[in-house]
């Protein structure tokens, strides 16, 4: 064979008969090693190999074939040259063959690459029953030994049978020792997978079929560490299950009665329908939800779901997803959610209790009527287990979760009573140990001490609070009457390190605001009109002590001490605001004259630190804290809350820009309005202070119109003017990239879409001289389309240059006139552009192009070719330049001269007429003329016609003199 298999490899054999006599035999493979009965073949690209197979009958053979580069496939053949259908429709996989017939085929391998040759292996394994090294068979058993095999080389197919009877619901299972991939299937003396590849009803199990004998068959196909590969398969029956350890229902609290042990499955009894918790606990203090079956065998819960809903009353199967290779010592813990056994029963205030197991669940038996509303406090990061805390009614059904328990908005719907549930999800060593648990009533006054309202600056009001010593949560109160309709509240640590975080709920239990875990945060609450409020914070056991103030920030902020600050015109000078330390908020009451106003709001310090919220008269946050321009509508007042966030550098001083941007009429006076920005914006120079802190223009943009903004100081400093660009929103579109300003018009469509550009001074200097222009990023930008409507005139002299001028919409620097005749081409290019983009001149050289010739005219703009007419080139116009003169003495009888003046261009010759009051004299048109007695006291002139070969004659008239009488 090894002989053939090097003829093959030499001469590149090509595509095979089935009776090629050059195809080297091969063995049909057994279960298990394959032996010698493997192919092999070096194939070079763009060539094949062959071997001949005797299949010993009808049935399904496996075809696997083993290629270095991944270009190789091996088709079967009959002896007629026909292929045999080797496809495997619902696994989609090849290699599965219907072998028709006992007989001779051939096996074609071919190397379908362009460059490598392919080092092949094969084998062919008849997939029937009466194919020898199939395995004796096992139970099905759930206490049965996983079958244990090593896989000899990928090629290899071993076959493992069981005792399995038809109707049974089985799972199979199978799993390498060491990373790899391995596949199993059941089957029966076909060697066909008698299991749906993908159920419908998403079972990871099979009703066997038919009459048997079962078998599976399977491989491993990849194996990290190489072969022989270890691998597992286990078959286990999932209806009527045998081998399974038998776990009880527990009462909450510390687990007991029950050992851990390596049994992969657990039943227990539900003694009615409804939530359970089933999960597996190990020796590793681990644990998780398992996945539970019926008594026939079908899924109830998928493994990690929590709580599992049971149907009825029964008997139930808890499967473990035990390795075989490294099995764990488990045991199963169930938990009837709809059951109060082992709970303990509490009112409002701190609970304490131990998980001393893990697993363990406690149970809290509430108070809290139906309706209520509350919240359960744990302590952030203790050093214990992180308890889990979950609300149920009376059939265990949840009410809410830890995420609303902490927040203090849990709301009981359900039937009373209620049970808490406190438990973790830990592992390890913070999987027990001690917990506290604060229970509040969130809809009921409780008692807690008076939050008071604060001032602006360090003199206000505020609430001191400490952990430590197992305090972990405090609970303060608002009075109805005391509060406004908007407040900022303020968490600031005084000591300690320990993270805070607090949550605001009116007295409904509604949360109406939270603020996660700080050592220094802030929020703006809206709070509900004549309700009172309940302030939920929470820390950790822990030594630190906090401040909370709470302060207005409506229309009425001025009396906590929020500094009223008028709106200034575009261009108008900044405010100077100091800083306290870093963290402490100032605010400025901006108002305006009315709510339809919009402001341009901006705060600027040297360190580039400031950052700004901007809250409208009626609580509204209207620009959330950033280091960045916003605007401002839809009140009279707005209460721009600055601060230089806590661990920052803050500057000694800061700048507020407010400006009145707009009004109901429209953008402010002060903007210029642009025209067109079809190609951009640009260049605008000038200089900014504090004195002039801003320019504005209103750019006629559409809808995602985007550009670049170009922006420089051009007195050489490195900190430049800052754009920003309003849409129709009053959205800034403006951001800050690597490469410089992008700023985008927004809006949802590309129509008209206008915007307003706000240039303003840097965040770091008092003073800027700009150039900034912006630059459309797309082919055009604005709404306007291009387009040509004329271009005139239609005609000009030969020799000469015509000035054009092209109108149009979206007319752009880069566009150019052409002219076409015969091939040739004449081109004009712009020179300049109207602001609005509908004109533009250009100049038209008919230097050397000959008179009477008509051409056709084209406006060519981004590859785009406008066709507008034609353009007729004529005879040069000769034009005098000096006034012909008569000369000699005007008297009768006297002779008198025509001075034929100067000409444009040197005339061939000249042509004259005389003229007396302004009517031509008969026969009068000579250079020379006698004057008769008759024309004494009339007016005299000539009139002078130049002439010149191709071109147009020109004729002018001389002065009139008065003719005297002769002497």
């Amino acid at each position: 064979m090894s002989l053939l298999v090097s003829l093959l490899t030499l001469t590149g054999a090509g595509p095979a008969q089935a009776a090629d006599p050059a195809c080297a035999p091969l063995a049909l493979a057994p279960f298990g090693d394959p032996g010698e009965a493997v192919g092999r073949a070096t194939v070079a690209a763009q060539s094949s190999a062959c071997f001949t197979v005797e299949a010993t009958g009808a049935g399904l053979y496996l075809m696997t074939l083993d290629d270095s580069q991944n270009n190789a496939y091996a088709q079967l053949l009959g002896a007629d040259g026909g292929e045999v259908d080797c496809y495997d429709d619902e696994y989609r996989a090849e290699g599965w063959c219907e072998v028709p017939a006992a007989g001779t085929y051939t096996v074609k391998v071919v190397n379908s690459g362009w460059v490598d040759d392919e080092e092949t292996r094969l084998t062919v394994v008849p997939l029937g029953s009466a194919t020898r090294g199939c395995a004796d068979p096992v139970g099905t058993g759930w206490d049965e030994p996983a079958v244990i095999r090593n896989a000899a080389s990928s090629l290899a197919v071993d076959c493992q049978a069981f005792e399995g009877r038809p109707g049974e619901r089985i799972r199979l299972t199978q799993s390498t020792k060491v990373y790899g991939e391995s596949v199993a299937w059941i089957t029966d003396e076909t060697g066909a997978r008698v299991c749906e590849h993908f159920p419908e009803d998403g079972e990871d199990s099979c009703v066997l079929p038919g009459d048997g004998p079962y078998r599976v068959l399977s491989r491993v196909s990849r194996a990290e560490s190489g072969f022989p590969a270890a691998y597992a398969v286990q078959v286990r029956r999932l209806d009527s299950p045998r081998g399974c350890a038998t776990a009880s229902v527990q009462p909450y609290g510390p687990l007991k009665g029950q050992d851990f042990s390596a049994d992969p499955c657990y039943t227990f009894t539900a003694t009615g329908a409804g939530p359970y918790t089933v999960r597996y606990v190990d020796e590793d203090r681990t644990t998780g939800a398992v996945r539970v079956y019926d008594a026939d065998g079908l899924t109830v819960c998928r493994s990690g779901t929590d709580p599992c809903r049971i149907p009825g009353a029964g008997t139930y199967t808890a499967v473990l997803g035990q390795d075989p290779f490294a099995p764990s010592r488990d045991r199963v813990v169930v938990f009837d959610r709809a059951s109060g056994a082992g709970c303990v029963a509490t009112g409002t205030g701190l609970y304490r209790g131990e998980l001393s197991t893990v697993g363990q669940y406690d149970c809290l038996a509430l108070s809290a009527p139906q309706g209520a509303r509350i919240a359960a406090l744990t302590a952030r990061s203790p050093g214990g287990p992180a308890p889990e805390v979950e609300v149920l009614d009376r059939d265990g059904t949840r009410q809410c979760d830890a995420e609303a328990l902490a927040g203090g908005d849990c709301a009981l719907t359900g039937t009373a009573p209620y049970r808490a549930l406190v438990h973790t999800e830990d592992s390890g060593d913070t999987a027990t140990g001690p917990y506290a648990v604060a229970l509040h009533r969130t809809d009921v006054a409780e008692g807690c001490p008076v939050l008071p309202a604060g001032r602006f600056g360090a003199d206000g009001a505020k609430a001191t609070l400490t952990t430590g010593d197992g305090v972990f949560s405090h609970c303060l109160g608002i009075p109805a009457t005391a509060h406004t309709d908007a407040e900022v509240f303020q968490l600031i640590a005084t000591s300690g390190t320990a993270a805070a975080g607090f949550s605001v709920l009116d007295s409904d239990g509604r949360r109406v605001c939270e603020r996660y875990a700080t050592t220094h945060g802030w929020t703006v609450c809206s709070l509900t009109p004549g309700k009172a409020h309940t302030v939920l914070v929470t820390g950790r056991d822990e030594a630190a002590a906090y401040t909370l103030t709470r302060r207005d920030v409506t229309a009425s902020a001025s009396a906590a001490g929020c500094a009223k600050t008028p709106a200034r015109k575009v261009g108008g000078p900044s405010v100077k605001g100091t800083y306290g330390a870093a963290g402490t908020l100032t605010c400025h009451q901006v108002t305006t004259g009315a709510a339809t106003d919009v402001v341009h709001v901006n705060v600027r310090d040297a360190q580039s630190t400031a950052s700004s919220a901007v809250v409208a008269g009626n609580g509204h946050v209207k620009c959330s804290f950033r280091a960045a321009a916003c605007a401002a509508t839809g009140s009279t007042t707005h209460q721009v809350l600055v601060q230089t966030p806590a661990g920052q550098q803050a500057a000694p001083t800061y700048r507020l820009d407010a400006l009145r941007v707009a009004t109901a009429d429209g953008p402010a006076p002060e903007c210029t309005r642009v025209p067109s920005v079809a190609y951009g914006y640009g260049p605008v120079t000038g200089t900014l202070d504090e004195s002039r802190t801003a320019v504005c223009a209103v750019l006629p943009t559409a809808g995602f119109d985007s550009f670049d903004a170009e922006i420089k100081d051009t007195a050489g400093a490195t900190t430049t003017a800052v754009p920003v660009l309003y849409n129709g929103e009053w959205r800034n579109g403006c951001s800050l990239w690597s490469s410089g300003h992008r700023c985008s018009a927004g809006g949802s469509a590309t129509g008209a879409a206008p915007s307003l550009f706000v240039l303003g001074l840097p965040d770091k200097a008092s003073g800027t001289a700009y150039s900034a222009r912006l630059n459309c990023t797309a082919s055009l930008c604005g709404p306007d389309r291009p387009g040509v409507t004329a271009v005139t005139p239609d005609s000009g002299a030969a020799g000469g240059k015509v000035r054009l001028t092209v109108t149009g919409t979206a007319l752009g620097p880069d566009a150019v006139v052409e002219l076409y005749r015969d091939g040739t081409t004449l081109t004009a290019r712009t020179e300049s552009v109207s602001a609005d983009n509908r004109t533009l001149t250009a100049t038209l050289d008919l230097t050397g192009v000959s008179a009477g010739t008509t051409w056709t005219v084209s406006v060519v703009q981004r590859g785009i070719e406008y066709q507008r007419g034609t353009f007729t080139v004529t005879e040069p116009q000769l034009t005098n330049t000096a006034a012909p003169r008569v000369t000699g003495t005007a008297r009768a009888g006297a002779r008198v001269t025509a001075a034929p003046g100067s000409w444009s261009a040197a005339p061939s010759s000249y042509t004259y007429q005389w003229k007396a009051d302004g009517q031509a004299i008969d026969g009068a048109t000579a250079s020379a003329y006698t004057l008769p007695a008759a024309l004494a006291g009339k007016k005299l002139a000539v009139t002078v016609t130049a002439v010149r070969s191709g071109w147009r004659s020109g004729t002018a008239t001389s002065a009139a003199v008065t003719v005297a009488k002769g002497g």
